[in-house]
């Protein structure tokens, strides 16, 4: 095992100083683009668990703080990267929500492509004639405005990682007719154990490594590629993740009955439906309520683009870090992980990680919105965006 840990690290750093010595030589047409998404990958992770790839593949290329959207949560946040759209723009406002227009509930599982708006990259790069692939990437098993990649799977958590880092490389080595130019992939963890056991506990930190390993297996096998070269890697992640403790969490319960709304999602952030008549008063209760703020649908704080969009509750009820809600259904009788909290704090902060031929070398640089990959893939393709809320002054400070 540590000899094949060796053999890993070290294809890696070959792989690295081949990066390092690499500038833009080759039309758009000839470039390929490969995004992994590491979930709850929180950005303080490395400096507390063994990550050699990411380590190296920070000082091979450009690293970054990568912001969250509010709510800070998995399937918003996966579809705001792909689209470069705030939840409130492209419509999925959390990963559970009563559409008014559509009088139904979107739920993770649910396939109305009206519940999907913006343009995702792949069918921006699709429709400018360029070849996609997906791997359980968040939007991409729905045939948004008709389209989707050329090559996607529908999501199998059973599937074990490498497996996908296989699957990947076969992509990359199919005939040039034939081949992906943009990759996105994904994998769960850290996430899931950072939920399950908190984000300070030694099995997260064992699931950091565990990515971090797979990371380095698949640039072991990317090396022998025949497009290694002409390909820029990123790795990000969608959110961060924070511990949240019994004690300070609240019953939603205790204050208000459960029948005088029409929805409740609850969690972090808790989208609350009244019915009709008593917001107001609600909303008086809540404010009493204590951990938690709470806001009528028109008064969230304009730094969080978020709560224009009709989808968005009436009430919102965003919990303080540390602080769960539930409504009756869901008691948390010890401590756990979690987000969705304000997307400014360090906790909801993910990874931003670039290197390749297109991108700076060596360089760090401050807490980037993750509304920006977007434009980021569409640049390194050479395609024209679609309307997005990404930053084209900030992006072109990666490239080199």
């Amino acid at each position: 095992m540590q000899k094949t840990k060796k053999m890993i690290q070290a294809a890696w750093i070959l792989c690295c100083l081949l990066m390092a010595g690499c500038r833009p030589s080759a039309p758009a047409a000839d470039r390929y683009v490969v995004v992994l998404s590491m979930d709850g990958f929180r950005s303080d992770y490395p400096g507390r668990a063994h990550t050699p790839v990411l380590d190296s593949l920070g000082k091979a290329g450009v690293k970054a703080a990568f912001r969250p959207c509010y709510p800070s949560v998995t399937f918003p946040n996966h579809y705001s990267m792909a689209t470069g759209l705030h939840p409130d723009h492209h419509g999925l406002v959390h990963n559970s929500f009563y559409d008014p227009a559509l009088d139904s509930v979107y739920t993770k599982r649910s396939t109305d492509p009206r519940f999907f708006g913006g343009e995702p990259i792949w069918n921006t790069a699709e429709r400018q004639g360029v070849r996609t692939a997906t791997y359980y990437w968040v939007g991409s098993e729905i045939a948004v405005n008709g389209r989707q990649p050329s090559t996607w799977k529908k999501f199998d958590s059973s599937v074990p990682f490498k497996n996908r880092a296989d699957s990947v490389i076969a992509w990359l080595r199919r005939p040039a007719e034939t081949r992906p130019h943009l990759v996105m992939w994904y994998l769960e963890e850290p996430d899931y154990s950072g939920h399950v056991c908190t984000p300070d506990s030694a099995a997260t930190t064992r699931a950091i490594e565990r990515v971090d390993s797979v990371l380095g297996y698949f640039f072991a096998q990317a090396r022998k590629l025949d497009i290694f070269d002409k390909t820029d890697f990123l790795v990000v992640s969608d959110h961060g993740m924070a511990t949240y403790t019994p004690e300070k969490s609240v019953d939603l319960c205790d204050y208000l009955p459960r029948d005088s709304f029409d929805h409740v999602f609850d969690g972090v952030p808790t989208l609350l439906y009244p019915k009709k008549g008593y917001a107001d008063k609600a909303y008086e209760i809540l404010k009493k309520v204590p951990n938690v703020t709470v806001w009528r649908k028109g008064e969230v704080p304009e730094r969080f683009v978020y709560g224009n969009n009709p989808r968005v509750s009436e009430l919102i009820v965003a919990p303080h870090i540390g602080t769960y809600v539930v409504f009756g259904n869901r008691p948390k009788a010890k401590a756990g992980g979690a987000h969705g909290y304000d997307n400014f704090t360090p906790e909801m902060e993910g990874i931003f990680y670039a290197a390749g031929p297109s991108f700076k070398e060596h360089k760090e640089l401050p807490a980037m919105p993750n509304v920006n990959l977007y434009l980021i893939i569409a640049r390194l393709l050479g395609i024209q965006p679609a309307p997005n809320d990404g930053d084209s002054t900030l992006v072109e400070k990666i490239f080199g």
